[in-house]
């Protein structure tokens, strides 16, 4: 009798170990799934008499994105890349200058630095992509300021 209890006791714990382990394994797929976003602030190299379309904007989880940001940072402006990103409709919650919220935003992890970007593309944040947004929305549906460049990481949306 004491063998058979110290049999079903063994495999209980067994069992219990076997469920702590997938639980665990479960918790931290997880975690890794979840992508904290970076905040970056767009800047643009060309003045504008226009206050809101000096900058605006962008997150992102991508870690080998975030990777060229921070190289990014540490080159002169002038040297460094502009922004491509697919457009989404509303600020997500972040996209504005200062106390102006933009109607669009780019995608998460759906835009990228580069060096030239097609014509169409170019705009400028207010005058052109905020003054007719469902024409940047359903028509060209991207925009690459051809003066843009990535000013500075910011902590809050």
């Amino acid at each position: 009798m004491y063998t058979l209890l110290k049999q079903v006791i063994a495999s209980k714990l067994l069992l219990l170990s076997i469920i702590i382990l997938l639980l665990t394994a479960t918790i931290s797929c997880k975690k890794d799934q979840v992508d904290i976003l970076s905040y970056y602030e767009v800047g643009m190299k060309n003045n504008s008499s226009e206050w809101r379309d000096s900058s605006f904007i962008v997150a992102t989880s991508n870690r080998e994105l975030i990777e060229q940001i921070e190289a990014q940072l540490q080159q002169p402006v002038l040297q460094r890349k502009m922004v491509l990103g697919t457009l989404a409709p509303g600020s997500g919650g972040y996209n504005k200058n200062a106390t102006h919220g933009f109607k669009w935003h780019f995608k998460e992890d759906e835009w990228q630095l580069a060096e030239i970007t097609i014509e169409i593309y170019d705009g400028r944040p207010y005058s052109d992509v905020d003054a007719d947004t469902t024409y940047w929305l359903q028509t060209v549906k991207k925009f690459a300021p051809w003066g843009s460049y990535i000013r500075k990481k910011i902590n809050e949306k």
